[in-house]
C-alpha cells in the first residue's frame, strides 16, 4: 500500500505587498484557490475569481501560481463564460 501523499505548504515569495505583481495570478494559501491580483491596497492584495467574487488578502499568504493552478483558473474562467452565456436574462 502506498504511503499518504503529503500537502506541498509553500512559503510567501513575495517580501512586501508591493512585489505582488498587478494582474499576475497568485494562489491563495487560505482558500487554497488561485486568483488574480488586482490591486494593492497596504499590506493587503485585492484578489478577484472568474465569477467576479472579490476578497482581500495579506501578501504573506500569497504565492505565484503553478502551471497546474494556472490551467486550473483558466478551465474555471472558460466554464464560468460558457454558464454565462447561457444564462437566461432575468
Amino acid at each position: 500500500m502506498a504511503a499518504p501523499r503529503r500537502a506541498t505548504i509553500y512559503a510567501s515569495v513575495f517580501g512586501k505587498a508591493d512585489d505582488v505583481p498587478v494582474q499576475s495570478l497568485v494562489y491563495d494559501q487560505d482558500f487554497g484557490i488561485p486568483a488574480v491580483a488586482v490591486a494593492v491596497q497596504g499590506s493587503d492584495i485585492l484578489l478577484e475569481r472568474p465569477s467576479g467574487w472579490r476578497w482581500r488578502r495579506k501578501y504573506t499568504r500569497l504565492r505565484l501560481a503553478t502551471v497546474r493552478e494556472k490551467r486550473q483558473f483558466a478551465a474555471v474562467r472558460k466554464l464560468h463564460k460558457q454558464a454565462s452565456a447561457h444564462a437566461k436574462p432575468r
